[in-house]
């Protein structure tokens, strides 16, 4: 905390708030108590640093251009990013502003809030239509490449192979231009959309997972999500509010929408091999908790493995 201007006072406090996934998220006030900025801390295991340039590089670059991305913060030498060593090992650190609102999952859905998410997803994905370092990021290939060797090393089922070879062949058919393919936010899920009520305003975070791959992928994961949005609406409103929002920001076009299936099963493959890889790790003494989760982990397993039989394809997908 001391690489930042923090208000010490409140640091423990504050620290109460931690939240750890892939990251570990702190939340403190800035010294002049004005703002709570988030200090970030990622394992070098799980994220080089050159990654945490390139994203803070892209966030800034969208800024620059209006879009409501989260802010980073410097440290007290003026830098955007950096390691530290500690007794655990050593980590990427990295710090950003909080912006204003709530997030979506903890939002009342309105047609005109899924409008608007829609149409803030448009706007990310207009900008990225311009964005000039694409190729300096990671890819879809590379993705795949990681999938395949992830089914190799946990040994994954038949099924989950045929499944994996049709979705590589399929990919292979689709377009490569700028207006499909580019960088994607990748998660633009409720928990990193925010809606501030008062100003009508929507702020977006988390862009460590930015790929560079197709951009209906993005639209299927955000409407895959929309049931943590909506309330008292139906699943096909809520779809068309959200797609109306969208193309109101940028082309989305019939090929595109026919793609969304196999982005779907990509993404299903993504998930699948992801938590194999979570559950493989041996984990002595495992308390309650993490069994309990455990057992979830692997019965999500099992459904998403069932789910890639070629008559199953449709499920939760109701809305292709």
């Amino acid at each position: 905390m001391e690489f930042y201007e923090c208000d010490m006072v409140s640091v423990d406090e504050m620290l109460r708030y931690f939240r750890i996934s892939s990251n570990a998220i702190y939340p403190f006030w800035s010294k002049t108590g004005k703002r709570i900025c988030f200090l970030r801390l990622s394992p070098i295991e799980e994220k080089e640093l050159s990654d945490v340039e390139t994203e803070i590089c892209l966030i800034e670059w969208l800024i620059e251009r209006g879009f409501p991305a989260m802010r980073p913060v410097s440290m007290k030498d003026g830098k955007l990013f950096g390691q530290i060593n500690t007794e655990w090992g050593t980590y990427n650190v990295s710090c950003f502003e909080k912006v204003s609102g709530n997030s979506l999952e903890d939002t009342k859905g309105t047609f005109q809030i899924v409008k608007g998410y829609g149409k803030t997803l448009g706007e990310l994905h207009a900008l990225m239509k311009q964005y000039p370092y694409s190729e300096e990021r990671r890819n879809h290939k590379m993705l795949l490449c990681e999938i395949e060797e992830r089914m190799q090393k946990y040994g994954a089922s038949e099924i989950v192979r045929k499944e994996f070879a049709d979705v590589c062949k399929e990919l292979e058919g689709l377009p490569l231009s700028p207006s499909d393919y580019g960088v994607i936010h990748y998660d633009f899920e409720p928990d990193n959309v925010f809606y501030d009520e008062k100003d009508g305003t929507f702020s977006v975070i988390d862009f460590d997972d930015a790929i560079c791959c197709w951009y209906a992928l993005d639209v299927v994961r955000a409407l895959d999500a929309l049931d943590e949005v909506i309330e008292d609406v139906s699943m096909e409103e809520a779809i068309a509010s959200f797609l109306e929002g969208y193309r109101s920001a940028t082309s989305f076009t019939e090929e595109q929408q026919r793609s969304m299936m196999l982005m779907r099963r990509f993404v299903r493959l993504q998930e699948y091999t992801t938590l194999l890889h979570v559950v493989s790790e041996d984990v002595e003494d495992m308390p309650d908790w993490m069994s309990n989760l455990s057992q979830k982990l692997k019965c999500k397993l099992r459904r998403l493995e069932e789910s890639m039989n070629a008559g199953e394809r449709n499920v939760n997908n109701h809305f292709y």
